[in-house]
Parts: structure tokens; sequence; C-alpha cells
């Protein structure tokens, strides 16, 4: 279960403004609180690269795994396998990021 809420949810919780009891010795005011969330970084990392980019990336990739898996299919070469192999978990990466998932 996912007990995590976003940062602006945690945010909304707090007043904007002060409160009476915002002077309590040893208590901080839930506007203070409000105002230290707002400066925390957000946990969401930012997307790297637009949609329409990833897609390009995507048939550029599909476009050398189709060159190289003709090359190996005339004549195998370890060396091509590796990249194939590479090509192959590089293309899944970024078919991942167009569905934003994330690594975990």
């Amino acid at each position: 279960m996912d007990d995590t809420i976003s940062r602006q949810e945690a945010i909304d919780v707090f007043p904007e403004d002060t409160l009476p009891w915002d002077t309590f010795e040893g208590y901080i005011a839930p506007h203070l609180v409000r105002k230290i969330l707002e400066r925390l970084p957000s946990a969401q990392t930012e997307q790297r690269y637009t949609e329409e980019e990833l897609r390009v990336f995507a048939h550029g990739i599909s476009l050398s795994l189709l060159s190289k898996r003709s090359a190996q299919h005339w004549q195998y070469d370890e060396d091509t396998a590796t990249e194939i192999e590479f090509l192959e978990r590089l293309y899944e990466k970024v078919g991942a990021d167009m569905r934003g998932e994330q690594d975990g």
C-alpha cells in the first residue's frame, strides 16, 4: 500500500495566514510549516525529453535494430549480437519513458 501524498497536498493542509497560536513556545505555527514545505524541492523527477523526442529516439533505435538484425541474419558476429542486446534494452527504456513508467 502506498501511503505517500503529493507535496502540494501536504502544503494545502496548512493555512497560509498567521493564526493566534503561532506564538506558543516550542511549537511551529502551521503557516510556518506551510512555508517550509513550499521551499522543499519536488521529489518528482522532471521528464528529460518531450514525447516527440522519445518517439524519434525509439524510431532511430528500431531502425538500428533492423539493420543489425539483418546483418546478423547473413553473418553472425558476437559484437553485433552484443549491440543488438544493448539496443533492445535501450528501446525498452525509451518505451518505459514514453509510458511514464519509473525505474524501480
